[in-house]
C-alpha cells in the first residue's frame, strides 16, 4: 500500500512585497509537485524579521501544527529564508519534521544532512550578529555626526527625522504655545485624535529642541537637523508638565463664556450660568442678564480690545508660568514637613499663608499674560487679514474659529461687571 507523504511550505521575507511570497510559494510547490507529496497546507511571514520574535507570527502557528503532526516534511526555499539560528533548525529536529529546501541546502532525511545543515544554521546565525554589529556602529556614527538614528519618523518632521513635516511641523510647535496660553493636554489630545499620554510623550520630546538620542543618552543635533520649538519654550512646558497640582483628568467642562469671569456689580462675586440667564454666584437677589445678550456683546467688546492691542511680551508668561510652579513646588513641601516630628507648627502655618497668598497673585497675572497672548495673535492676524470694508463679517467669522477656550481667555483680559437695571447699558467693560 502507498502512503502519500504530507508536506508544508514555509516561505518569508523581511520586507512587505506580495510578489516575492508568491514566487517563493510557486518554487516551494513545484518541489512538493516533483516529490509526489500532499501538500496539505502553506506559510509565509511576509515582512517578518527571522533574527527577531516570531511568537506571533505563522512560524509559530508552522511548529504547532508540525507538533499535532499536520505534515511530515516542511519545504522552504533556502537556509536563510527558513531558520537563522541553530535554535530554530534545533525546533525543527526535535520535532521529527523532514525539512527540504529548494536548492539542497538543507536535507534532514539524512544523518550527514542534518549535520551540514546544523553547520548552515550557524553561519547563518553568525551572519544575522554581523549585521547586527554594522548597525550599532553606523548608529554610533551618526549619534557622533548629530544626526538622528534610522527608525520611525517623528511626529513634526518627514522621514528621516531631519527636515520639518510643512504640515506638522507648524502644528507640532503650536502645541507648545497653546499649552503655554493655558490650553490643557487633554484639548489637544482630543483635538488632534490622539490619546493625552501620546501629546505628552510630544510636549516632552527634546528632539524637538535639537537633540538626539541613543540608549537613553541626549546628544546635540547637527545643524541640519530642524529645531522645531524654541529651548525657551521647550523648559517652560517642561516646568508646567512637572507642576504636581496640574490635573490629570479634563474634569467638568465650562460651557459658556462669560460663566466665572464676569462679575456682579453689586458684590463683586462671579456670574455663572443658571437656565438661559448669567446669575450672581454669592445672591440670586443681584442683578441677573440674558446669557445670550452678554454673550453677544462681549464679542463685540473683544472685538474692541484686540483692535487696539499693540504688543505682548510674551516672555512674561514663560516667567510666570516657571514662577508659579516653584511656588506650588515650595507650598507642597511646607505642607509635607508638617508630618515631621517636631516640626515649627506655627510658623509652617504662616509661611504656607504667604506662599497662598503668591500662588493666587501670580495666577492673575499669569490669566492676565495669557489672556494678552491670545488677543496679541488675534490682533495680528487683525492687522494683516482684516479688509478694510468687511470689519464686522471677519470678526464674525473669526470669532467661531477661535472656540470657546480661547474665547474666555481673551475676555480674561476685561473686567466685565453687571449692575441693576435694563439693556447692556448696565454692562461695564474695561481693559484690566
Amino acid at each position: 500500500m502507498c502512503v502519500t507523504i504530507q508536506a508544508a511550505t514555509y516561505v518569508r521575507q523581511s520586507e512587505f512585497h506580495s510578489e516575492g511570497i508568491e514566487r517563493a510559494q510557486a518554487r516551494c510547490k513545484a518541489l512538493v509537485e516533483i516529490r509526489r507529496w500532499e501538500l496539505v497546507t502553506e506559510y509565509a511571514d511576509n515582512a517578518v524579521s527571522a533574527s527577531k520574535s516570531r511568537a506571533d507570527a505563522q512560524w509559530s502557528k508552522m511548529l504547532a501544527d508540525a507538533k499535532a503532526g499536520k505534515f511530515a516534511v516542511l519545504v522552504g526555499v533556502d537556509m536563510d529564508r527558513l531558520v537563522r539560528s541553530i535554535g530554530d533548525l534545533g525546533a525543527l529536529v526535535d520535532l521529527g519534521i523532514k525539512v527540504l529546501t529548494v536548492d539542497g541546502e538543507i536535507d534532514l532525511t539524512t544523518a550527514d544532512g542534518e549535520f551540514r545543515a546544523t553547520m548552515l544554521a550557524a553561519i547563518a546565525r553568525f551572519e544575522v550578529r554581523r549585521k547586527a554589529e554594522r548597525q550599532v556602529r553606523g548608529n554610533e556614527w551618526r549619534v557622533a555626526q548629530g544626526l538622528p538614528v534610522p527608525g520611525k519618523r517623528r511626529f513634526g518632521y518627514l522621514t528621516g527625522n531631519i527636515v520639518a513635516h510643512p504640515e506638522e511641523g507648524p502644528i507640532l510647535t503650536s502645541l507648545f504655545t497653546r499649552v503655554l496660553a493655558g490650553e490643557s493636554v487633554f484639548s489637544l489630545a482630543k483635538e488632534l485624535g490622539k490619546p493625552p499620554v501620546r501629546v505628552r510623550e510630544l510636549l516632552s520630546n527634546r528632539s524637538y529642541v535639537g537633540f538626539v538620542q541613543r540608549r537613553g543618552e541626549w546628544y546635540k543635533a547637527a545643524p541640519s537637523v530642524a529645531r522645531l520649538v524654541d529651548p525657551k519654550v521647550f523648559d517652560a512646558v517642561q516646568t508646567l508638565l512637572a507642576d504636581p497640582s496640574r490635573k490629570t483628568s479634563p474634569g467638568s467642562a465650562i460651557r459658556h463664556l462669560a460663566s466665572g469671569i464676569a462679575r456682579c456689580g453689586a458684590c463683586n462675586a462671579r456670574m455663572v450660568k443658571q437656565g438661559p440667564n448669567y446669575l450672581c454666584k454669592g445672591n440670586l437677589g443681584h442683578p441677573t442678564i440674558k446669557a445670550a445678550l452678554l454673550d453677544d456683546h462681549l464679542k463685540w467688546e473683544a472685538f474692541s480690545y484686540v483692535a487696539g492691542l499693540t504688543t505682548t511680551p510674551r516672555e512674561e508668561v514663560l516667567a510666570l508660568v516657571t514662577n508659579l510652579t516653584h511656588l506650588t513646588r515650595a507650598r507642597t513641601v511646607q505642607q509635607d514637613m508638617a508630618t515631621w516630628e517636631g516640626a515649627d507648627l506655627a510658623a509652617i502655618r504662616v509661611e504656607v499663608a504667604r506662599l497662598g497668598k503668591e500662588i493666587e497673585r501670580t495666577e492673575v497675572e499669569l490669566a492676565q499674560a495669557r489672556s494678552d497672548s491670545v488677543a496679541e495673535d488675534v490682533a495680528e492676524a487683525l492687522r494683516s487679514e482684516l479688509p478694510d470694508d468687511e470689519g464686522a463679517q471677519w470678526w464674525e467669522k473669526r470669532w467661531e474659529q477661535m472656540g470657546l477656550e480661547d474665547q474666555r481667555t481673551l475676555i480674561a483680559g476685561l473686567n466685565i461687571k453687571v449692575f441693576n437695571g435694563r439693556g447692556l447699558d448696565r454692562v461695564k467693560v474695561s481693559v484690566r
